[in-house]
């Protein structure tokens, strides 16, 4: 019971009026044993017409073993969304730590290197701690973006990319890298080859595989960028070293996770995941990736992606849909207020300088959220610089004050935050921030969009 009571009488109720039909389907009960022991039960009842004769056959089935190994499933299934969803917790708490700090780092030391009066000696210290700055926030990003790849969380956007542009850029970013060891670095791309692919998402993939040839070449090596035509309508794309080449019986291993085949105890930097989000990245992108290597001869590692005919797409859609340009606008003759809301006295600090590159910009601060709504209220500034992670009231709260308010809600409010988890940066653009800026800041993309946001008032 109750069960007993709501299906006894259902095939004479069947039989009288045609009742709810049960037949042909299986339904799931409560049993009870003799002994008195309750389990899981299935019934399944069908109606079978022999000879002019009418039956109902009846299948009873404990299904006790079943119900265990799904419950167990199922436990396992909640146990893994919350670890998942705890290591989603733990990377976005870790990208905020790691991030603040290295916003005053890397800040304070771009800003160091426009002081033409730094003696020689500091400004080669300046340049090492710079570099290990970088790095490091490489590494960092290098995790996260695993993390990001891993749960799916990626944004994809695949147009026509000519190929030529993205590897010279790539090349002469890694210029610096790749002079102090000689190694010289060359193509051969058409100007008029193209794939389809993510413009950003290419170039990740790019820089990752020629800084892979750099890192694992010989002294004085070369490393060398080809595209072909394969036969199945893709662009091949190669980046070939002449380094020490990988063992056959070692190339499985490539694509696997912090596994960088032995290279863990030597001298060259990485966290070996830099091939692993390459690959994930490729294959979101409907590619393929690849090595071929003979040890002591080099190795060269390709990306098949659809190839596009880009005279025939840029006659039909414009010429300017490969590359973006940013243009500094000049807000010299203008004067503005800018209000800084942010609790952190070093990155208060840090903007205080950066903004002291612009003489027209006057700035005002706070350190307190309520403060920080009054002021904007009080003084009108043009445009309102943000953190999110503040005590009594984050960033989101700030911000659908000021957007409530008339006195307020025209300005334009940039979120500058060390929250860069893809799922943050999403949040933010849905709540309506005019941009989302990561710490540590890029001091020229910043001030880029500072005087873009100033020149338009948006």
């Amino acid at each position: 019971e109750p069960s007993r009571s709501e299906h006894d009488g259902y095939l004479q109720r069947y039989l009288t009026d045609g009742g709810v039909r049960i037949l042909n389907r299986k339904v799931e009960v409560v049993g009870k044993t003799a002994q008195g022991r309750e389990f899981p039960l299935e019934i399944a009842i069908s109606e079978i017409n022999l000879e002019e004769t009418r039956f109902f056959v009846g299948l009873v089935r404990d299904v006790t073993e079943r119900k265990a190994t799904e419950d167990s499933l199922i436990a396992a299934r909640e146990e893994a969304e919350r670890a998942n969803q705890a290591k989603s917790e733990f990377l976005s708490s870790m990208s905020h730590e790691l991030r603040t700090p290295m916003n005053a780092i890397l800040g304070f030391g771009q800003l160091m290197e426009y002081d033409e009066s730094l003696p020689a000696e500091h400004q080669d210290n300046l340049r090492e701690i710079l570099k290990a700055g970088k790095h490091l926030l490489v590494l960092i990003n290098e995790v996260l973006d695993l993390a990001k790849v891993e749960s799916g969380h990626i944004d994809i956007s695949l147009e026509p990319v000519a190929l030529s542009p993205v590897v010279n850029e790539c090349i002469g970013l890694l210029g610096s890298v790749a002079l102090p060891r000689g190694i010289s670095m060359q193509h051969g791309i058409p100007q008029n080859m193209a794939v389809r692919a993510d413009h950003t998402r290419l170039r990740q993939a790019l820089m990752n595989l020629l800084s892979n040839a750099i890192k694992y070449n010989k002294e004085g090596g070369v490393v060398t960028v080809n595209a072909t035509l394969t036969d199945h309508s893709c662009v091949r794309l190669a980046v070939t070293d002449t380094g020490h080449g990988i063992p056959p019986e070692r190339i499985g291993e490539l694509f696997k996770p912090f596994n960088r085949l032995g290279a863990e105890g030597s001298a060259i930097e990485g966290t070996g995941i830099g091939l692993t989000i390459t690959r994930r990245v490729v294959e979101l992108m409907g590619g393929e990736i690849g090595v071929d290597s003979k040890p002591g001869q080099g190795s060269t590692f390709w990306i098949d992606l659809p190839e596009v005919d880009l005279e025939s797409y840029l006659a039909e859609y414009g010429p300017d849909l490969t590359s973006e340009v940013h243009t500094p606008q000049d807000t010299a003759h203008a004067w503005h207020t800018v209000l800084y809301i942010e609790d952190n006295p070093a990155n208060l600090k840090l903007l205080a300088q950066i903004l002291s590159r612009r003489p027209n910009i006057r700035l005002i601060s706070a350190h307190l959220p309520t403060l920080g709504i009054d002021l904007a209220r009080s003084q009108h500034p043009d445009l309102i610089l943000l953190d999110i992670n503040m005590p009594g009231m984050d960033g989101y709260a700030v911000l659908e004050h000021l957007r409530e308010d008339p006195l307020t809600h025209h300005i334009p409010v940039v979120a500058l935050t060390a929250n860069a988890m893809p799922s943050d940066i999403e949040r933010g653009r849905a709540a309506g921030f005019d941009d989302y800026q990561t710490k540590p800041i890029d001091v020229e993309r910043f001030l880029s969009t500072l005087d873009r946001m100033l020149k338009s008032g948006h």
